[in-house]
């Protein structure tokens, strides 16, 4: 069995969402012994030089030192929270030192060629992954160990709020939006059919402003959610297939709506109703989406008893508790030992 430690993330100022942060510190109560993060002040383009610098210099006659590094034997390994493109970087400088195993997110068809490359280069066997679907195609294209972790959070930044008819706000539509539904919502709002109504703003292409954003800061956010009585959640690959392709999958914005008891408009991916055992999104009614939400709204305190019912599953589903458990006793079967 090899020791596997965690690598502790430091929190950027790029950053919004502590989810990275927040998995390794669950790690951390978990048992898991930390390794720091030497290089938290650097970003990622500067990392990306300072590897390519190391790498050559450990061996500048093997490119990368893809053959030296995947014909290592390791008696120690480390588990990484990274974005499916950011691998080489999160993993610097221990991967020189320690066999890598990846926690992955945002696995995004435009990042497979430097994921594939990665765990080739690193001798990746083990890898974890919030995508369902990639994980059961990093399976069969690799033969590897690649394990499903439903994505998970935080639950007690979340407030669960009043109960729906006290709410002073009406509708939420943040992040990447579906076209469609928010055409719709920008007509009601023009008509004078549709009161409190926030929307995150977007580029001319449609892209979200990164810049520009709903909510300045996490709290914010959290502190804004309870008050909103419902919010419109859709998969990214219903609303930007561009990004994602055909990869649907569970993203933390349902489980924020379900722990602010928000009523969920939209669509639910199937990790989310294949982990939870039911939908508990509104499904739109695209013969009559305008409607159906104004229906909604007059109606409100018919759907208390299913964001009641939300929050209670969120919180004993969307931890990162159970999740950690998954992962050691996975880690364990693969030859590790925390």
């Amino acid at each position: 069995m090899s020791k596997i430690f965690v690598k502790d993330k430091a929190f950027l100022r790029t950053d919004f969402q502590p989810f990275m942060q927040d998995f390794v510190k669950a790690c951390k109560l978990n048992g898991f012994e930390s390794k720091p993060d030497l290089l938290p002040s650097y970003r990622f383009h500067v990392r990306s030089m300072l590897c390519r610098a190391l790498l050559a210099k450990y061996n500048v006659d093997v490119r990368f030192r893809a053959k030296a590094l995947s014909n290592k034997k390791f008696s120690k390994a480390l588990l990484i929270a990274s974005n499916g493109g950011m691998i080489l970087q999160n993993a610097f400088p221990y991967f020189c030192d320690y066999k890598i195993v990846p926690m992955l997110w945002d696995v995004w068809p435009h990042s497979w060629e430097n994921i594939y490359d990665n765990i080739k280069r690193f001798n990746i066997t083990t890898v974890f992954v919030t995508v369902r679907s990639f994980s059961e195609k990093l399976n069969h294209d690799l033969n590897i160990h690649a394990h499903w972790i439903p994505e998970g959070i935080e639950t007690s930044y979340y407030q669960r709020g009043e109960d729906l008819d006290r709410r002073g706000h009406n509708i939420l539509e943040i992040g990447r939006k579906h076209p469609e539904y928010h055409a719709m919502l920008e007509s009601m709002k023009n008509y004078g059919l549709l009161d409190n109504y926030q929307t995150s703003k977007t580029n001319q292409d449609g892209t979200l402003d990164q810049k520009d954003l709903a909510f300045p800061n996490f709290l914010d956010l959290t502190s804004a959610l309870p008050h909103y009585k419902v919010m419109v959640t859709f998969p990214q690959c219903d609303s930007n297939p561009q990004r994602t392709g055909e990869l649907e999958t569970l993203t933390q914005r349902y489980w924020e709506a379900m722990l602010s008891r928000c009523v969920m408009i939209g669509r639910a991916p199937k990790e989310l109703i294949d982990l939870i055992g039911y939908n508990p999104v509104v499904n739109v009614d695209w013969a009559q989406p305008a409607e159906q939400l104004q229906a909604v709204l007059n109606h409100i305190s018919d759907y208390q008893d299913l964001v009641n019912h939300n929050y209670r599953v969120a919180q004993a589903k969307a931890g990162w508790s159970t999740r950690i458990e998954t992962i050691i006793n996975e880690l364990r079967n693969d030859g590790y030992e925390i």
